[in-house]
């Protein structure tokens, strides 16, 4: 694992950022870790992508993941306050709604993602249960992962999934908030195994909050406040890491294989200093960046962009032609 260097980190203490009234205050490390993320990625190029802001019919709030299906459509997970309205909301490719549901079912929606099969997977952070619709909501599959350490708390259950590339219906389920591990269900929602715990080393993890199969059929884990990503094979077993600093949120690979993520540093809003990333597979270097919040991260098969505001505004970046 190549990390950042001592060097570099305190070359760019002078240019670090007055720190928000209500961020959490860090120790010298920690600061040291941000302001080696915040270096990275002032170093790397803005990408030339349109933005675009889409305006629904229906109210949106605190949108906490996007996706895309094949024929372009937007899925969105977001957190209503009105007791009447749908957690989920699909979409046209212009912002036109087609359809909703999820009234009633959720406490803390989080993760939404599409298989293969066009079949629609969301996540509830609470809750920790992973829902399985058809793409017109009927529900076909309901996983109950429990396990929650600490019931009183908002934040204490899963975070993400990722499908198996064996062709075998199994999925992964991250279990980021309290729990620090990943779980294997078969497709019939019976568990499988798991792996993981809490820490700092080598496959343990400090909130498991995204997960993604890459190319080379590996698993690829965020690990938020470790700030860093690591991967692993489909047993689970250690295959490696890149530490950036900061929170590295989530992952995600677009259809040509690219990994996507995006990182923030500790210590400051979660307004300010947001960045989508494209990365180098096999270096791991910063290729190039869209500055704005992106809690769960989303990619179409076109190669659009899809970050998770947590609030009302809905943004596209489309590649330019």
């Amino acid at each position: 694992m190549r990390t950042i260097s001592a060097i570099f980190v305190a070359a760019v203490l002078s240019a670090t950022p007055a720190i928000a009234a209500d961020a959490p205050r860090l120790t010298p490390e920690q600061q040291a870790d941000s302001d080696a993320l915040r270096a990275l990625t002032k170093a790397t190029p803005v990408l030339q992508m349109d933005r675009v802001e889409l305006h629904p019919a229906v109210k949106l709030e605190g949108i906490s993941m996007v996706t895309a299906d094949a024929r372009g459509n937007i899925y969105v997970i977001h957190r209503p306050t009105a007791p009447d309205a749908d957690p989920v909301v699909v979409l046209d490719a212009t912002g036109k709604v087609l359809r909703s549901w999820g009234k009633g079912m959720y406490k803390i929606p989080h993760g939404i993602r599409i298989d293969s099969a066009g079949k629609v997977w969301t996540l509830d952070a609470n809750l920790s249960k992973v829902f399985k619709y058809t793409p017109d909501g009927k529900k076909i599959l309901e996983i109950d992962v429990g396990g929650v350490p600490d019931p009183k708390r908002e934040f204490c259950g899963i975070t993400d999934v990722a499908f198996s590339p064996r062709g075998d219906g199994h999925v992964f389920v991250a279990d980021g908030y309290c729990n620090g591990r990943v779980i294997e269900y078969d497709g019939s929602g019976k568990k499988v195994t798991e792996w993981g715990k809490r820490g700092t080393g080598p496959g343990e993890f400090n909130l498991v909050h995204g997960i993604a199969v890459g190319p080379d059929g590996n698993l690829y884990v965020a690990d938020r406040e470790n700030g860093r990503i690591q991967w692993f094979d489909l047993s689970g077993k250690f295959l490696g890491q890149r530490k950036y600093g900061g929170q590295f949120y989530n992952v995600t690979f677009d259809a040509g294989g690219q990994l996507w993520a995006s990182v923030h540093p500790k210590g400051v809003s979660l307004d300010d200093e947001f960045n989508v990333i494209k990365f180098d597979n096999a270096t791991g270097k910063m290729l190039g960046r869209i500055e704005g919040r992106s809690h769960e991260l989303g990619v179409g098969a076109d190669g659009s962009i899809y970050p998770a505001s947590r609030s009302e505004q809905l943004l596209v970046f489309r590649p330019r032609k």
